[in-house]
């Protein structure tokens, strides 16, 4: 079934770290929508929660006329999950404000990438 309007989406991305080892950060990776590319490097399908030390949710409002499985693999072929990957960085969530703008970018690269979605399908 495909639903009109506007659809909810939610992005979410951890980091994973040695809780309590002193060892500094992991990198940040997908963990929802699933990426393939993201369980290659990390070579397992499950969330290790003992050892995740950060989530980044970001919601995402979407008029694209897709299911949610669909949706995902837009997110994945138009490259908005490595553009928000390099977005977070080295971000730490202890800098509120600096974590509300990554964010924002990470939105407006989705937005930007449904607009282009949408006029490449004006056009063909």
């Amino acid at each position: 079934m495909v639903r009109f309007g506007v659809s909810e989406y939610t992005l979410v991305f951890r980091r994973d770290g040695g809780r309590g080892t002193g060892r500094p950060q992991g990198r940040w990776s997908v963990a929802r929508p699933f990426a393939p590319s993201a369980l290659v490097r990390r070579g397992a399908a499950k969330l290790d929660a003992a050892r995740t030390e950060e989530l980044f949710v970001v919601p995402i409002c979407s008029t694209l006329a897709l299911d949610p499985a669909s949706y995902e693999r837009f997110l994945s072929a138009s490259g908005v999950l490595d553009d928000a990957l390099q977005i977070l960085g080295n971000l730490s969530l202890a800098e509120a404000e600096r974590a509300e703008t990554a964010r924002k970018e990470i939105q407006s690269v989705v937005m930007a990438a449904e607009v282009q979605y949408i006029v490449e399908g004006m056009t063909a």
